[in-house]
């Protein structure tokens, strides 16, 4: 399967949840959220059922995001299903890391390839501004249980607010330390991040992440 342009299509992005344990201020609002029933979701047969359709199309590779994913229960489940179809080659996983910690294991075991883990800073003050919840200490737990499992490549998303608490260059040196790769995503200034007051934020001097 091609787009317009000719490009190969063949990853597919399955949002499994619109609930999330994090307000992070660049997604969401901290209240007021109008969440879909589970009546309305599709179940995880019906998943297998659209992914499977989707192999016949060419898709090889399958990612599953939320909201966050591991709200929703038995997650590890749904990546065991994914990867018993012919023709699927990876199932990856993007989370907040919250609840990681406590389900690397089972997602390890249903064969899970990839983990992307968003993290926004490692200054506990800067994440609860940024996530309006209390929860760095889990999502670093979740990285550090996580790297127990080397079949598993991790990869750390990070989305540079102009905040200078936020301390990007901490977050590299962390990545590089941890021998993870990291990926500074640019903030689209649309949406909930439309109305964010973003400043102007000064890039360090290479010396200064060294």
């Amino acid at each position: 399967m091609k787009d317009r342009y000719g490009r190969e299509i063949d990853y597919l992005r399955i949002s499994i949840t619109d609930r999330c344990n994090l307000r992070c201020i660049y997604c969401m609002p901290e209240e007021g959220i109008c969440q879909i029933s589970h009546g309305e979701i599709l179940t995880y047969d019906e998943i297998q059922r659209v992914c499977r359709c989707m192999t016949t199309l060419g898709i090889k590779k399958i990612k599953l995001t939320g909201g966050e994913p591991l709200t929703r229960k038995n997650s590890a489940a749904l990546v065991r299903m994914l990867k018993e179809l012919p023709g699927i080659e990876k199932v990856t996983l993007t989370t907040n890391g919250v609840l990681l910690g406590e389900q690397i294991s089972e997602l390890a075991e249903a064969g899970i390839d990839n983990i992307n883990i968003s993290l926004d800073t490692l200054d506990e003050a800067c994440s609860r501004r940024i996530t309006r919840r209390d929860e760095l200490g889990r999502t670093l737990e979740g990285i550090s249980e996580a790297m127990k499992y080397p079949e598993i490549s991790l990869k750390i998303n990070c989305v540079p607010l102009g905040i200078q608490e936020q301390d990007l260059c901490r977050v590299a040196l962390f990545a590089r330390d941890h021998r993870v790769h990291v990926r500074f995503i640019e903030m689209m200034p649309i949406g909930f991040g439309a109305g964010l007051p973003c400043l102007l934020y000064t890039s360090p001097s290479p010396r200064d992440c060294s």
